[in-house]
């Protein structure tokens, strides 16, 4: 395969598989399908060979499972593959090569549970899901399949009132979700035969019921959206189809304690309902007061539509043999043995006393309980219940919580944002695990802390409860991205404490890393186009060489040589080199003699601009040598420029050239190699052999002598 269609074919594949990592072998055959790139068109006889043909991106894993295999990041082709902000699905979107599968399109439970309610079919959700996707491939091969513009459209089924429900396939919006999103609408078209009259007579204890619920959840006398109050009474269960109304609207209307209004909002006509205060017990003449079934949760500060379901937790709760498994698993961890059915007898007793204490509380739709087992800090684990979308009982067993929270961490807690990687253990164990480079434990402490820093700029840093982490920017010998992982920390000077580091499939780091945050921590971006990316030798640099050698510390070499003839001066410099720790004072003394003598500083700003007119025809004849950087200091992207103060050849230090909002260039800073290296290594890996941290020159002592 050529080098051109080895780019064309990553370019796709990441527009799918974006983080590197192991999938399944015959969903990445189908996007690549789906895309024009069969095996076939490529002139090979399987996809296995295509695999082993382009090794720098697929790889099978050492047991030889081939139902999976690993995708890599070729850095190569990242310099080179253009359409960053394309979506996924441009090169297949509006064909009929599309293949539907869970990997390339997002079909949210709601949607699909409202879906199942509207045919009237009660179909849970995965089985809905399934019918979608036949009647999708149903509708390619008849012809029914509809590309109007921006999105696909085609025949799903009739509902019981008649009305044709077409499904709706679009992209999706979302970067973070799936290539596609599913939707569904109801057509103008009707099956007459199958309409069945309905009875448009809502009872009254249905209208009790509706107001009531909607009193729980929304203030009286207030105007509230029509999309609201529907989307609350179709998920609490109330079916308008089954008394005839096609449309929220007319069923809303039959509710004589609602106002409906029609308004025009953002100029399109909307409606706002308000619901009249007319007293529980008022609904109708015949209206009795009702159970209490809703409680008020303290532990949340606000009312929820949750009811605890009356009788024994097993009537109306499935306990699945995974989730009860792990907590068997648990408490035998923890030395207590007990066997299934005892486990579950004492599960539905722990259930009885959570409900006769009042522990028992609701949050996000799932209800949660403590049982008798402890957790590692002494508290209770908690069982995590859901509703069912399936068949049987009301609900299910979906989390056990053995996970330890301190009860102490704090609001404001968020990011360590002022970490100074000063563990010397944990950067040599960082050295051990990323790519060979020229930098000491020092120079990676200064570069993460520096990474760290853009990192919580853009909001990239993940953080939990009790564990956060953040991508490093370095990657290991198999070029997968390097993770600095946190603890938070009550008792340290720090909030957060360095843990480690890991990749994402490595060690327990890496699966809290998988496990906690709903996806890997990304990069930091310090250029957003690679064409920005290389110096333009033919723009003007704007230089204040005056306020560059005030502002800035150079070497002592290159002062003594400026300096020879002024006396005062070489006992300066003698005095800073024999000083244990720098004194800034004796540099503004530099400073001061710099300024009250005109013919030095002439001196000084044509030496200078000799070095840096040579700077710039170095650059010319290899574009490579300005190298691009980022500058912490001052927040802003730049190039290193070769100086060569001292000898005139060997490059000793490195302007700093920011880029102005305009385009131009602005001299900034004058760096030892050291930091120039760090400024250049947050952006990308070494490019020049001039910025090497251990072959300029400059001794140790002078390397401390450029910044403050």
């Amino acid at each position: 395969m050529k080098y051109e269609e080895k780019l064309q074919l990553y370019s796709c594949i990441k527009r799918q598989f974006t983080d590197a990592g192991l999938y399944r072998l015959s969903r990445v055959y189908e996007w690549l399908f789906t895309n024009g790139f069969s095996t076939e068109s490529l002139g090979y006889g399987s996809f296995e060979e295509l695999c082993e043909d382009f090794p720098e991106v697929f790889m099978f894993q050492e047991d030889k499972n081939s139902g999976f295999i690993l995708i890599k990041d070729w850095q190569d082709a990242d310099k080179n593959i253009s359409g960053e902000n394309s979506h996924p699905a441009d090169n297949f979107f509006g064909t009929k090569n599309i293949i539907l599968n869970d990997d390339i399109i997002e079909m949210t439970q709601q949607s699909l549970y409202a879906l199942s309610k509207i045919l009237g079919n009660d179909l849970a959700v995965q089985q809905m899901k399934q019918v979608v996707f036949s009647r999708f491939e149903e509708a390619k091969q008849s012809d029914k399949l509809v590309f109007m513009g921006d999105k696909y459209i085609f025949p799903i089924e009739h509902c019981r009132d008649g009305q044709l429900i077409n499904g709706i396939i679009t992209k999706n919006l979302n970067s973070c979700g799936k290539s596609l999103y599913f939707s569904f609408e109801r057509s103008k078209q009707y099956v007459l035969s199958s309409y069945e009259k309905r009875s448009s007579e809502i009872p009254d204890e249905e209208k009790r019921r509706i107001y009531k619920l909607l009193c729980d959840n929304f203030a009286t006398n207030k105007p509230h959206h029509m999309a609201a109050i529907s989307k609350l009474l179709t998920d609490s269960g109330v079916d308008r189809i089954k008394f005839g109304y096609g449309k929220m609207k007319d069923f809303l209307a039959q509710m004589p304690f609602l106002e409906l209004k029609e308004m025009i909002l953002g100029g399109v006509p909307q409606y706002l309902v308000t619901i009249r205060d007319i007293g529980r017990t008022s609904v109708n003449s015949s209206a009795k007061t009702l159970e209490n079934e809703f409680v008020y949760n303290d532990a949340y500060g606000y009312l929820k539509n949750n009811r605890i379901p009356l009788g024994k937790l097993s009537d109306f709760c499935n306990l699945p043999v995974k989730p009860m498994s792990i907590l068997k698993k648990y408490i035998e961890e923890s030395g207590t043995s007990v066997d299934f059915f005892q486990l579950t007898d004492n599960v539905t007793e722990d259930f009885e006393t959570a409900r006769k204490n009042g522990t028992i509380h609701f949050y996000g739709g799932k209800m949660i309980f403590p049982i008798r087992y402890k957790k590692s800090d002494g508290s209770c684990v908690e069982l995590i219940l859901k509703p069912s979308a399936y068949e049987g009982k009301e609900w299910f067993l979906y989390y056990v919580d053995t996970f330890v929270r301190e009860n102490t961490f704090p609001v404001a807690a968020k990011y360590p944002d002022n970490y100074d990687f000063a563990d010397i253990e944990m950067l040599q164990e960082l050295k051990a695990i990323a790519l060979d480079e020229e930098w000491d434990t020092c120079m990676l402490g200064e570069y993460l802390r520096y990474t760290l820093k853009k990192i919580i700029s853009e909001k990239k840093f993940c953080v939990s409860r009790n564990f956060s982490a953040f991508n490093t920017g370095l990657v290991n010998k198999n070029y997968d991205d390097i993770y600095a992982c946190f603890e938070y920390n009550e008792y340290g000077d720090h909030e957060w404490k360095l843990m480690g580091f890991c990749t994402a499939f490595s060690s327990i780091r890496g699966k809290n890393i998988r496990e906690i945050f709903g996806r890997l921590p990304r990069q930091a971006v310090y250029f957003t186009k690679n064409e920005d990316m290389i110096f333009d030798a033919g723009k003007y640099i704007y230089i204040d060489y005056e306020r560059l050698f005030l502002d800035n510390r150079f070497p002592l070499e290159y002062i003594s040589e400026l300096f020879y003839d002024v006396h005062e001066a070489t006992d300066i410099i003698h005095q800073i080199r024999t000083e244990a720790q720098l004194d800034e004072q004796l540099y503004d003394k530099i400073r001061e003699l710099y300024t009250q003598s005109g013919k030095l500083a002439f001196r000084i700003q044509n030496s200078l601009r000799s070095a840096v007119e040579t700077a710039v025809k170095r650059v010319k004849r290899n574009y490579k040598a300005a190298v691009p950087a980022y500058l912490p200091d001052i927040v802003s992207k730049a190039f290193m420029l070769p100086l060569a103060l001292i000898d005139g050849k060997k490059p000793d230090a490195a302007l700093a050239v920011e880029i102005t909002r305009s385009g131009s260039y602005q001299a900034r800073k004058v760096l030892d190699i050291r930091r120039a290296y760090i400024c250049s290594r947050l952006v990308c890996g070494p490019q020049d052999d001039w910025l090497s941290p251990f072959k300029s020159g400059v001794g140790d002592k002078d390397s401390e002598m450029f910044n403050k």
